[in-house]
């Protein structure tokens, strides 16, 4: 289905600036390597009214957060310590709301809010994916299969009372309908409570060149002026701010229902900072470029990987590998294989490429070249191997060999 009005604001003027043609469902690993997958279309689009940067196509939920969805928070231990130092900075701060109810939207496996439920904390996860909603069930118990929205806050609230905490991690960015998901955070929500949300921060992905997170389960792309342009229709105001390191660059925001005085930005930042640094995204000028420079970052990967030194392996099999891989037309012909530490998906393959994923055997390296498909976490994954002697590529911001 092609979106028609932004998924925030409803404005109908939406102007497509990426087109990355037709791609499988990124998490979508097949069970073998010439398994039929389905594609479908890959444009982004930004609204000219609020500025968000969206997916045209919307795919439907149950294709996307399905049986197949093979992403679990716990897998990466980079993700697993983050979310231990996220959730020990709240708990820190917020301990009296905290042990209230603390819900989280998009909970996963339960990475994350099982720290809650060690600190005494009532918890409650939301979340729509099967595989890591049966983990997250044996971790911190309740759990809502479902995705979230008004209907859901109204029903946790009617059994539960409101949330004194509410995290919505990288959550915005895969829902279909923002608007309903943030009638929902702020319907849930007590009235001296606190909601943390973290989602991809656009300026990053547009100035690191990272087209590889735009895949079907990203639906929405934010900037700070965006993001507050979204929250404040629904009486919800950022009273704390900051960058983070998190899927190549990410923008968390602590939100309240009243409005302090000034905005605390954490970093050595300022309110003005954020306005002054995103000014140049308020014009269609800023998106049109993009398309131009990722179609030259794939010509210049495929001649680094045609001049590469067989063989050649992958490093990591995140979703946004799929993007990479298919629109750059790399399949098992060129890499034999990516490693990745996710037992879900070793053993399988990577939708549409034929190329098979590995559990990661020793700290040897099997191989002369290794593409780091998983380049955000680039500086662990080359210290963990400190005896490989090959070649290392780089692809994001720009091909590069380490």
């Amino acid at each position: 289905m092609k979106r028609r009005v932004c998924s925030a604001c409803g404005y109908d003027d939406l102007e497509m600036f990426l087109d990355l043609g037709h791609t499988p469902i990124a998490d979508a690993y097949t069970a073998t390597a010439d398994e039929t997958v389905a594609y479908y279309p890959l444009q982004l689009v930004v609204c000219t009214g609020c500025w968000l940067v969206q997916l045209l196509e919307v795919v439907d939920h149950n294709i996307l957060f399905g049986t197949g969805y093979s992403f679990y928070s716990s897998a990466s231990a980079p993700l697993s310590d983050y979310h231990a130092e996220y959730a020990r900075d709240i708990l820190q701060r917020h301990l009296d709301l905290a042990k209230r109810l603390t819900v989280e939207i998009g909970c996963n496996d339960g990475d994350m809010l099982r720290h809650f439920e060690e600190a005494g904390c009532a918890t409650l996860g939301v979340d729509p994916a099967g595989g890591p909603v049966q983990v997250a069930m044996q971790r911190v118990g309740r759990v809502l299969q479902e995705p979230f929205s008004r209907s859901i806050a109204e029903q946790i609230r009617d059994e539960h009372g409101p949330a004194g905490v509410v995290i919505a991690n990288h959550v915005l960015a895969h829902v279909e309908d923002v608007a309903d998901t943030l009638d929902g955070v702020q319907h849930l929500l007590s009235e001296d409570g606190v909601a943390y949300i973290e989602v991809q921060y656009l300026p990053d992905l547009l100035v690191n060149n990272a087209f590889d997170l735009v895949y079907h389960e990203h639906r929405n792309f934010f900037s700070m002026t965006s993001l507050r342009h979204a929250i404040e229709r629904w009486g919800l105001w950022v009273s704390e701010a900051e960058l983070t390191s998190r899927q190549g660059g990410s923008l968390r925001v602590e939100l309240r229902r009243s409005k302090a005085p000034t905005m605390d930005i954490r970093g050595h930042r300022t309110d003005r900072w954020f306005s002054d640094s995103e000014h140049w995204l308020g014009g269609i000028e800023a998106y049109r470029g993009f398309q131009g420079r990722v179609d030259r970052i794939v010509d210049r990967l495929m001649e680094t990987i045609n001049e590469a030194e067989l063989p050649i392996i992958g490093y990591g099999a995140p979703a946004k590998a799929t993007t990479l891989l298919t629109f750059a037309g790399l399949d098992y012909t060129l890499i034999d294989h990516v490693i990745d530490t996710t037992r879900a998906k070793q053993g399988r393959f990577i939708p549409g490429t034929g190329i098979r994923i590995a559990p990661p055997s020793t700290k040897h390296l099997d191989a002369r070249t290794v593409l780091l498909l998983a380049w955000n976490y680039a500086p662990t994954i080359m210290r963990n191997h400190p005896d490989f002697d090959g070649a290392w590529i780089l692809p994001i911001p720009a091909p590069i060999v380490l």
